[in-house]
């Protein structure tokens, strides 16, 4: 494009002056055009001067060399060799920095060492000043005896024994008073062993002659009233209790099963479920509301006192105190809606108040739990007995639905007294 307007404008403009003009141009040395900065004379106008002829070709031969050359900008050199030593600076700063860390980590330990030295010389002098003082002489004056010396250190040895006995006295004596009765049932299982070997039907006894007793003052049989054995009672088939029982044989249990109300468990109260519970405990064992009931799915979880204060209503605020005697494989008996369950314990464990495992309710299974606290006469932990339904025959675990072998009596119309 400069090519062509060089040409072009060559062309144009004439090379000779046209004398009607008021201005004249002309070419320099270089072939640039030179315009004049004041009207020339008359003089100049009459006498026009000669402007050598420059082939345009050669203008443009030698312009064009100058128009292709480039100069590059100043910064470029300075960035080409700021970039060429980058490397050596990176070097230089990384040693002074890997200088700088190790000084400043040598001066550290000096210091740390200087401290730790100090430290171990006034820990030194301390204990030499302590130590001195303990051992220092003391007469100690009795009464009616001469006095005796000890040292400051005995002293204390001696008063701290005393203050701590007497405090450990006091504290036995009345944790023991508070749960007098769960210890003394602990004890006097001990005394006799020969208690553990009492079987269901021991235990049953008293159950029986109650369940007799209603029934013979129900008017409704026709032996009501009778005290002969040969009643009416004897061609029963076996029932259960008139009310919800658990029986464990090897602790002699036969306590009561309570089911506190359901109304505050559907109000979501749980201030009033654990007062419902607290006052159910008072009447036997609870069984815990919202868990399953014997034979279903589920988990049948029954919880009881193995201490409490002695002045509190109820009598069995230490019906779990033996609790922890029972061993893997021993069973426990439910009297529960007329119908007999049999548990074998499966497992004995303890956990901490605030885990809630305890009440899952698996539907696969048919469990039964029995929990107290413990250590007997505190709330620092829970004891959990697990146990498995089994068949009450055959002892073996029922699975869900199924229901047990029972085989009844076969009594003949003439044998009944009726």
């Amino acid at each position: 494009m400069a090519l062509k307007a060089i040409l072009w404008y060559t062309t144009v403009i004439p090379l000779d002056r046209h004398p009607h003009r008021q201005h004249a141009a002309n070419y320099d040395s270089e072939g640039n055009i030179i315009l004049p900065m004041e009207a020339p004379s008359s003089a100049a106008r009459e006498t026009p001067a000669t402007v050598p002829f420059k082939p345009v070709e050669q203008t443009q031969e030698r312009a064009l060399p100058k128009e292709k050359k480039k100069a590059f900008p100043s910064w470029i050199p300075r960035l080409r060799s700021a970039v060429a030593s980058l490397p050596s600076h990176a070097s230089a700063n990384a040693n002074e920095l890997l200088q700088e860390t190790a000084r400043q980590y040598r001066q550290s330990a000096e210091g740390c060492k200087a401290i730790s030295q100090r430290t171990c010389r006034g820990l030194r002098g301390t204990a030499g000043h302590v130590w001195a003082f303990l051992v220092q002489p003391v007469w100690v004056v009795r009464p009616k005896r001469e006095p005796k010396r000890y040292s400051r250190i005995v002293l204390f040895f001696i008063d701290t024994v005393r203050f701590g006995g007497t405090f450990a006295a006091l504290f036995v004596s009345l944790f023991v008073s508070l749960n007098y009765q769960s210890f003394w049932q602990i004890i006097q299982t001990r005394l006799d062993p020969l208690q553990e070997i009492r079987t269901e039907t021991g235990l049953g006894a008293g159950t029986t002659a109650e369940l007799r007793e209603k029934l013979l003052k129900s008017p409704m049989l026709t032996t009501a009233g009778s005290q002969e054995n040969s009643s009416l009672l004897s061609f029963l088939p076996p029932v259960g209790p008139p009310e919800d029982r658990l029986i464990i044989p090897k602790l002699n249990l036969n306590v009561p099963i309570v089911i506190p109300p359901y109304e505050a468990l559907l109000r979501e109260d749980w201030t009033q479920v654990e007062t419902d519970i607290q006052q159910s405990l008072e009447k036997g064992v609870v069984h815990y509301p919202g868990t399953a009931k014997p034979g279903q799915a589920g988990n049948f979880f029954m919880t009881g006192h193995s201490s409490y204060y002695p002045w509190a209503p109820g009598n069995y605020k230490n019906v779990f105190a033996r609790l922890h005697m029972l061993s893997e494989g021993d069973d426990y008996w439910v009297y529960y809606g007329g119908d007999k369950h049999r548990y074998i314990v499966r497992s004995i464990t303890e956990v901490k108040p605030s885990n809630v495992d305890v009440l899952d309710q698996p539907a696969d299974r048919r469990l039964s739990t029995l929990m107290t606290c413990t250590p007997v006469g505190t709330t620092l932990r829970r004891l959990i007995v697990a146990a498995e339904e089994v068949d009450p025959e055959t002892a073996e675990p029922l699975a869900v639905g199924q229901q047990p072998v029972r085989e009844q009596p076969k009594y003949k119309m003439e044998m009944l007294p009726i």
